[in-house]
């Protein structure tokens, strides 16, 4: 674990030329630290004050705005400083040389300042989580739903379930530790209603996961199709420039190659794939596998055709969108029973079909709820099911009260650890023992 009795300081805003920067410092000897090179300290906190940063021989380093954070009301759980100063090289590097060589003084390591925060119950995991999903946030959806992690919608979620089990298990154990007390005898058979409805509550919060990973890491959407039927035209297209090679021979594209899109707030990742054909060349026919594979587990799947006939081709393909690319060749109207018609070359259908793509991975979202964003989430709430699921078939009450524990622990991780003394806090006031 990370010492907290240091004091720590760091650069928080990107390095390089800019109007402001922003120097954090947090521990026990933030304030008298930054008063040692200051005019003009705050002397309340919360204040922000304009103070002169300057050097042991009073040299004027800059003018900045400092404000004070006293403990435990900070980021950190601990005092803080924070100095705005103008950004350029020069200044930022001289301002944090002057803190550079002071004793019980040091340079953070990269994310002690949320780690602190973290051990001393600022946040807790998921919100952690949610902060390096806001600084990563490229589009509206995936800050919508970082800021919706950090304001703690997924945590309360989470933790009334964590609550529920805390004081199931309380019960149970009291009846194990203080079986002469006047308890009810068939407390299992009563907690195992209770335990159905926090069944019921994990699979609610589960049922939006795949979109809330999608928001986040993008929504997965392959470009499949014949060779020369425009799949690299297109990607070209919506990248605005050349990223897949195009020419008239078949078999080009061998590997995946990538490009993501922002469509409205919606993250995309567009994968160019190999061409589905026979093939004797071994590496196309790697390429081709690797195309049907990830058209499996993808969200949506673009699927390009010469003719109408080609769909029966496909029809083993989940969640196709088909699509005619060449129209400024073919004339066909945009929208036909089945499929859709493109031309890369003149845009014509390129926006129409981005707005049918941004319909369909809407309509994934729609019942989204939960906020999950990671397979973490994911992950601890299926173990605790497997735990609290397995208690329906337990009579002994010492087996029962074991998979609850089991089911708690794996709970307790999407957010920091139960202690045991939260259970007996609740043992000893919820029931009259030791009168």
């Amino acid at each position: 674990m990370l010492e907290k009795k240091e004091t720590i300081f760091a650069l928080s805003t990107p390095t390089g030329k800019s109007a402001l920067a922003v120097i954090r410092i947090s521990g026990e000897k933030s304030y008298s630290l930054v008063e040692t090179f200051s005019s003009n300290m705050p002397k309340k906190a919360n204040i922000a004050t304009f103070n002169n940063l300057v050097t042991k021989k009073n040299e004027v380093i800059d003018q900045t705005i400092t404000t004070f954070f006293k403990k435990p009301k900070s980021f950190t759980g601990e005092d803080m400083v924070e100095i705005s100063i103008h950004g350029s090289n020069a200044v930022i590097k001289k301002a944090l040389s002057i803190f550079s060589n002071i004793s019980g003084v040091r340079l953070s390591v990269p994310g002690e300042f949320t780690r602190r925060a973290f051990e001393n119950n600022k946040l807790d995991l998921t919100q952690v989580e949610a902060i390096a999903d806001i600084i990563d946030a490229e589009t509206e959806m995936q800050r919508a739903q970082a800021i919706s992690h950090l304001s703690g919608n997924f945590y309360k979620n989470t933790r009334e379930i964590f609550d529920m089990l805390k004081n199931i298990l309380a019960n149970v154990e009291a009846r194990i530790d203080f079986s002469d007390e006047d308890l009810p005898e068939d407390l299992v058979e009563n907690n195992k209603e209770q335990i159905k409805n926090i069944i019921k509550k994990i699979n609610n919060i589960l049922k939006g996961s795949a979109s809330s990973l999608s928001i986040r890491d993008g929504f997965i959407i392959p470009i499949l199709g014949k060779p020369n039927t425009g799949k690299s035209s297109f990607i070209n297209n919506i990248s605005g420039r050349d990223i897949a090679i195009v020419t008239e021979l078949p078999g080009t594209t061998r590997d995946i190659i990538e490009s993501f899109l922002d469509i409205d707030g919606y993250p995309v990742k567009f994968l160019d794939t190999a061409g589905i054909r026979e093939s004797e060349d071994v590496i196309e026919k790697i390429g081709i596998e690797k195309t049907l594979s990830i058209s499996k587990g993808s969200d949506l799947n673009i699927v390009f055709i010469d003719k109408k006939n080609d769909i029966d081709e496909f029809k083993d393909i989940k969640n196709p969108v088909y699509v005619m690319s060449k129209q400024d060749k073919t004339k066909n109207p945009f929208k036909q029973d089945f499929f859709y018609n493109i031309s890369s070359k003149s845009n014509f259908g390129i926006s129409d079909l981005l707005k049918i793509i941004k319909e369909k991975i809407k309509r994934k979202t729609l019942h989204e709820n939960s906020h999950i964003s990671r397979e973490r989430h994911i992950v601890c709430l299926k173990s605790t099911l497997w735990h609290l699921e397995n208690t329906k078939k337990i009579k002994n009450i010492d087996l029962f009260a074991e998979d609850l524990r089991l089911a708690l622990k794996k709970l307790s991780s999407l957010f920091g650890s139960v202690d045991i003394e939260d259970i007996l806090d609740i043992i000893f006031s919820d029931f009259c023992i030791g009168k």
